[in-house]
């Protein structure tokens, strides 16, 4: 059984690095699939996440795809929020948390899809210019607090929270979305971190699972970061969209199988 979890974990992660994406919002429904308990998949999600972001961050960056001072900004407030998260997690009943999650997800796909276009050129409030790989954005430091609330949702779960992140990016901060998946990649490996630390510590972890669920990811993470240079960008805005809806139904289906 263990393997066929690997050779999925392996595949998942081959397609959503090509997105700067850790892919939590798959990892823990095939855990879950195979009945491992919620708490254990989460853990174990946030772990293999860690090992996807590095593998990520590696390539985006050997690629000159990374806005370093936008990843920490958003590693501050991720972060943090995801380590509260993970630690009050067990707490909180899995059904109530996927709920939620699914949810979020939908109306990420929604915006992603029917993007407000001017909606980074309105008043938001005092902002941070940025410049990277030849593109200028400027971002409302307001984002910062809406990341905060999201990496606290995200470390419950056991995701990153990066199917949430990039969308408010783009949206708000008028952020390029080839630059806004490459930086993902920073956060996804910090928040995962931190929110593993905050679940390792309440639960414990499986090494016999994880360490090789990890190796796993870490191999289709670094095929897929090189291999997402390669595609159209509006194909992977349409790719991005329908992973956030499929992973959004199939969290649903898995918070109603739980009543």
């Amino acid at each position: 059984m263990n393997l066929i979890i690997y050779v999925l974990l392996f595949i998942i992660a081959f397609i959503l690095a090509m997105f700067g994406k850790g892919g939590g919002e798959f990892y823990v429904p095939i855990f879950l699939s195979f009945s491992i308990p919620f708490q254990k998949a989460a853990t174990t999600s946030l772990f293999i996440l860690m090992v996807s972001g590095l593998s990520m961050m590696t390539v985006f960056h050997r690629k000159a795809l990374l806005d370093w001072k936008l990843g920490f900004l958003t590693i501050g407030a991720a972060g943090i929020g995801s380590f509260i998260g993970g630690f009050i997690s067990s707490s909180i009943p899995s059904l109530y948390l996927k709920m939620v999650f699914g949810l979020l997800l939908f109306i990420s796909a929604y915006l992603v899809a029917n993007p407000i276009k001017e909606f980074h050129k309105m008043e938001l409030g005092p902002r941070i210019k940025q410049n990277c790989c030849s593109e200028s954005y400027e971002i409302p430091i307001l984002v910062f607090p809406l990341i905060f609330v999201i990496g606290f949702v995200a470390g419950m779960v056991g995701i990153s929270g990066g199917g949430l992140i990039v969308p408010l990016l783009v949206i708000l901060g008028g952020v390029p979305l080839r630059i806004a998946f490459a930086t993902n990649s920073v956060m996804v490996l910090f928040s995962s971190t931190l929110g593993f630390l905050g679940h390792g510590l309440k639960t414990g972890v499986d090494w016999n699972f994880v360490l090789p669920a990890a190796l796993s990811v870490a191999l289709g993470a670094i095929l897929g970061a090189h291999f997402s240079t390669l595609v159209d960008i509006r194909r992977l805005r349409r790719a991005f969209i329908f992973i956030l809806l499929f992973a959004g139904i199939w969290m649903i289906i898995k918070a109603f199988e739980s009543f």
